[in-house]
């Protein structure tokens, strides 16, 4: 008996359903899905953000330079530290998802060992997928 095993199912004899197996990779991969759209969304509003404050750095640029105000100055200043500030809040986001990736990689193996299996379906077609299992 080994530690992924079991003793009730090895002692009856029983099989783990490839049924449980796929609702377990199911679930996991909804609940990435989830967080990789939440991800791609947070990344593109950022970078969004980003290009936007790189062009109005531009056009601020200009427009201190030509009047020489230190209003306008410190509004430019303003500015390339919001862009600064979005730029590091894209990295903190990137990382906080391989972080998530981490966190979510141990529970994948943990999913893989089913302790209880529910078959919906005639008996006909569970002893069919049984014998199938057997005869591998």
């Amino acid at each position: 008996m080994t530690a992924n095993t079991n003793p009730i199912n090895d002692a009856l004899g029983i099989v783990p359903s490839p049924f449980a197996t796929a609702v377990s990779t199911i679930v996991a991969n909804a609940k990435n899905d989830s967080a990789n759209e939440d991800f791609t969304y947070a990344r593109a509003n950022i970078r969004e953000v980003i290009q936007n404050g790189s062009d109005a750095i531009a056009r601020m640029a200009q427009i201190a330079d030509q009047s020489q105000s230190a209003r306008d100055f410190e509004v430019l200043s303003n500015l390339m530290t919001t862009v600064v500030n979005a730029s590091e809040k894209l990295l903190k986001v990137q990382k906080s998802i391989r972080e998530l990736d981490k966190v979510d990689e141990p529970r994948d193996q943990e999913a893989k060992q089913v302790t209880n299996n529910l078959f919906v379906g005639s008996t006909a077609e569970l002893q069919k997928i049984l014998a199938d299992i057997r005869n591998k």
